[in-house]
C-alpha cells in the first residue's frame, strides 16, 4: 500500500516555499496577509494533525483495504484509465457531502472547525486541519471501496484533493479566467471560509464546483469577506483547537435537563441547543466584527523573547514531527507515542509563548 505519509513528508518542502512567497509577494503589495501568532498556530495545527494521523489514517487505511478485499461489487485495477476517472469523480463527489455535513451537523463541526478558526487567509490556513476529520469522514469514504476503487488509488485521490486545496486558500489571487465556477478558485474558498451571513454554508466542493451548482450551495464572490468562526475560537493553542467546539457542545451536554437532548445535540444542526439551557444562558446574537477579535499575545505584553521562545518550540515540533513521519514504518508503538507526546508537549509551549497573559485578553 501507497505510503501517506510519504506523500506528506515530500509535499511539505514545497508547501513551505510557497508560503515564504506568499508571505514576500503580500509584503511587497502592502496585503496584511500574515502575522505571526496566527500562522504559526494554523501550520502548529497541521503538524499535530500529522502527528496524529500516524495511527488514525493508518486505521482508516486498514479498514479501507478491508472493505475493498471483502465487499467490493466491482473492483477495478489501478492500471486502468477509467479507474482513475470514475474514482475521481465519486471522490469528489463523497467529499462535498462529508464538507457539506461536516458545517452542518454538530458533532462533525467539531472535527472540522479547527480549519475555519483562523481569521487570516492565506496559504497557511490551508494547513490548518482538523486532526480527527479524516477519521469522521471514513465511513463515507468506504462507499468508493465498495464500488472497487483500489486502496492506493483512493490514497492518491485523497491526497490529491488535498494538495490541490492548498494554493486556493489566498487572497492575492483574485477571479481566475476559465475554471471560475467549474474548478475550486480561491475567490471561491474565500467565500466559504467566510463568516458574512450571505457566504453562510456556501461553496463545499474540494476540486470542482459541479456539486455546489447541483445542488444550490455555489455563490460568487461579492462583498470583502470576513474570516474566523463565530463562536469557539481557540486563540493560538493549536491543541486546544481541536476541541474548542466539542467543549462547547459537552457544556451544554451536561446542563441539558433531558437525556434525549444531552444526547441528540451531537447530531442536530451545527448551533442547535436544549431549550432550556439556551434559555438560561442565551447566545448573544452574532455581528461581523469590524476587525480581528485575536490580537495579543505575551510577547506584546512581556518582550520578544516570548516570540523567540515560540519559534523555538515551534522548530522542535517540526523536527520531532519528521522524525515521527519519516521513520514511522521502523519504529515500535512505545516511541510512536513518546514522539507523539513530545510534539504535543512543543506545541503547547508554544502556545503558552503565544497566549497573552490574562490581564492582555480582558483589555482585547
Amino acid at each position: 500500500m501507497l505510503d501517506n505519509n510519504a506523500l506528506v513528508a515530500a509535499a511539505t518542502p514545497v508547501f513551505l516555499l510557497l508560503i515564504a512567497l506568499e508571505a514576500w509577494l503580500a509584503w511587497r503589495r502592502r496585503v496584511q496577509a500574515y502575522t505571526l501568532a496566527d500562522s504559526l498556530t494554523s501550520m502548529a495545527c497541521g503538524i499535530w494533525t500529522v502527528t496524529l494521523e500516524v495511527f488514525t489514517k493508518a486505521a482508516m487505511l486498514l479498514a479501507y483495504g478491508w472493505v475493498f478485499r471483502h465487499l467490493a461489487r466491482w473492483p477495478s485495477g489501478p492500471d486502468s484509465a477509467w479507474t482513475w476517472v470514475w474514482s475521481f469523480f465519486v471522490f469528489d463527489f463523497v467529499y462535498y457531502w462529508a464538507h457539506r455535513w461536516s458545517h452542518e451537523i454538530n458533532i462533525l463541526w467539531a472535527v472540522h472547525s479547527p480549519h475555519h478558526q483562523s481569521e487570516e487567509f492565506n496559504l497557511t490556513t490551508a494547513l490548518r486541519q482538523g486532526a480527527f476529520q479524516d477519521m469522521f469522514h471514513a465511513p463515507l469514504f468506504m462507499l468508493l471501496a465498495l464500488l472497487g476503487c483500489p486502496p492506493g488509488v483512493f490514497i492518491i485521490q485523497l491526497t490529491l484533493s488535498k494538495f490541490y486545496q492548498f494554493w486556493i486558500h489566498t487572497r492575492l489571487v483574485r477571479r481566475v479566467p476559465l475554471i471560475e465556477g467549474i474548478l475550486n478558485t480561491p475567490s471561491a474558498h474565500r467565500v466559504h471560509h467566510a463568516v458574512n451571513e450571505v457566504y453562510l454554508d456556501r461553496n463545499y466542493g474540494g476540486t470542482l464546483m459541479l456539486w455546489d451548482r447541483l445542488f444550490g450551495t455555489y455563490i460568487e464572490e461579492g462583498e470583502e469577506c470576513v474570516y474566523g468562526v463565530r463562536k469557539g475560537g481557540p486563540g493560538w493553542n493549536a491543541v486546544w483547537a481541536q476541541f474548542a467546539w466539542p467543549a462547547v457542545l459537552w457544556h451544554d451536554a451536561v446542563r441539558a435537563a433531558r437525556w434525549r437532548d444531552k444526547l441528540s445535540l451531537w447530531f442536530r444542526r451545527t448551533g442547535w441547543r436544549p431549550a432550556d439551557v439556551a434559555a438560561a444562558d442565551p447566545w448573544p446574537a452574532f455581528t461581523l466584527p469590524a476587525g480581528r477579535l485575536y490580537v495579543a499575545t505575551r510577547a506584546a505584553a512581556r518582550g520578544r523573547r516570548w516570540t523567540a521562545a515560540a519559534l523555538a518550540m515551534f522548530s522542535a515540533a517540526v523536527l520531532l514531527q519528521n522524525q515521527l513521519v519519516s521513520h514511522t514504518a521502523s519504529l515500535g508503538p512505545l516511541p510512536k507515542l513518546a514522539l507523539v507526546g513530545a510534539v504535543s508537549a512543543a506545541l503547547l509551549l508554544m502556545a503558552y509563548c503565544l497566549q497573552p497573559p490574562a490581564s492582555s485578553t480582558a483589555n482585547q
